[in-house]
């Protein structure tokens, strides 16, 4: 009797040792949790440009959003930004596209969210934001294009190479004023936001991410459909929200461009439109802007993705193309809107169409209205590229001698 007496004790003495281990893990949960963002953010590394610039990596932490995402258990903290990482992206499963408006004959508008947010009521004085304008970059990797447009080759592949690649017109052969779609428009991080108006100072509390589809990368989508629209261009303008959760927003963006492009194949330009963040060491956030026709506007900086055999875009070099010529477009049109193509090993997406770029429209310093106007630019430049390449022949691309094996393989 006296055993099993002991034996029940111990049983029940582990019992209420176990619950109570449970329950303090628990309430150790609980009490870390809201620390999680803050503790991890410390851990992010921060890219870095030329002199004193650095490009900031958690200008979007989930931990200061302006809106409540759709399962805010599940939100975590932005994944670390690399540029010259690739990450295999595989698409989620195809979702169901809403038709919420068609504003015009040659544009379609899906899953636009409503939202109205008064950015605006950020009113501390927390730091400087500082007009930049960024010019022609000097230096070995720097490639002249005619028009006064560069690119900035960050690849191993030799300048002179590249300068073929850029010297090619891009074959891309729209339709004009057909009922199908020739162009999409997304945004991968799609509540990337600006500043309310052009001013000198920013609070930090805003954390330049808003729901409000006037307040960012939303509403410069909508200026570039509208110019190509006009010029009779028709197009696809996605307003899928694919960063309410930061990591694995290009996934999901892939799986939007899929689904549009299997329901449209006639969709020859895909363009993801983003926000950059620029900022000196000492906290200054940076306003990339110029000077256009008497008004202020966003500068902007053309992404183009290169393979080395690692990054799954294996014809890349048809989006550099594309590109250069976007490139040449804008700064004949607009000298000094551009900042020069950046073409380095990376993916993005591009892998989807051989018209597939990443565009930024400005930095987090720059105001709404500077790159809204930058959006009807861009969307001018590029209606005008693609209504003269409509009726033009593909050019072969020329050979040199020189040129590296894989690039070689990749041409022919």
């Amino acid at each position: 009797m006296t055993v099993i007496r002991t034996s029940l004790r111990k049983k029940i003495t582990r019992s209420v040792l176990s619950a109570a281990a449970l329950i303090g893990t628990a309430a150790g949960v609980l009490f870390l949790y809201p620390l999680v963002p803050e503790i991890s953010a410390l851990f992010i590394p921060v890219r870095s440009q030329t002199g004193e610039m650095t490009r900031i990596a958690n200008m979007n932490d989930t931990a200061m959003v302006l809106f409540e995402p759709v399962e805010p258990e599940s939100v975590s903290v932005q994944e670390p930004v690399n540029d010259a990482v690739y990450e295999q992206q595989v698409p989620e499963p195809v979702p169901e596209l809403t038709v919420k408006e068609f504003p015009g004959k040659y544009i379609r508008t899906y899953n636009r969210f409503e939202m109205n947010e008064d950015v605006s009521a950020f009113t501390v004085h927390s730091g400087r934001i500082v007009e930049e304008t960024f010019t022609r970059g000097n230096g070995p990797e720097y490639i002249e294009l005619s028009g006064g447009a560069q690119v900035r080759n960050c690849t191993d592949l030799d300048n002179s190479a590249v300068m073929n690649i850029c010297s090619v017109m891009p074959d891309i052969a729209v339709e004009m004023y057909s009922d199908e779609p020739q162009v999409l428009i997304l945004h991968t991080h799609t509540t990337e936001s600006y500043e309310p108006y052009t001013k000198d100072w920013y609070d930090e509390q805003y954390t330049s991410r808003s729901s409000d589809p006037e307040n960012g990368v939303v509403a410069v989508g909508d200026a570039i459909a509208e110019q190509l629209a006009s010029a009779g261009i028709s197009v696809i303008h996605d307003c899928t929200i694919h960063d309410e959760i930061y990591t694995g927003a290009y996934a999901r963006s892939l799986s939007t461009a899929v689904s549009v492009l299997d329901m449209y194949p006639s969709v020859k330009v895909v363009l993801d439109i983003h926000r950059d963040a620029i900022e000196y060491s000492d906290g200054s956030r940076v306003s990339a802007v110029t000077e256009i026709d008497g008004k202020k506007a966003a500068q902007v900086m053309i992404i183009c993705a290169a393979d080395d055999g690692n990054y799954d875009v294996p014809d890349f070099y048809n989006n550099l193309h594309f590109a250069c010529g976007l490139q040449q477009s804008m700064e004949t049109l607009f000298p000094t809107l551009t900042r020069p193509v950046l073409f380095q090993y990376c993916q993005y997406n591009q892998q989807i169409s051989h018209g597939a770029l990443l565009i930024e429209v400005g930095s987090h310093g720059n105001s709404i209205d500077e790159a809204v106007y930058s959006g009807e630019l861009i969307g001018k430049a590029l209606a005008e590229l693609l209504a003269v390449n409509a009726a033009k022949e593909p050019e072969t691309i020329p050979v040199m001698a020189g040129m590296p094996l894989y690039f070689l393989e990749r041409v022919r």
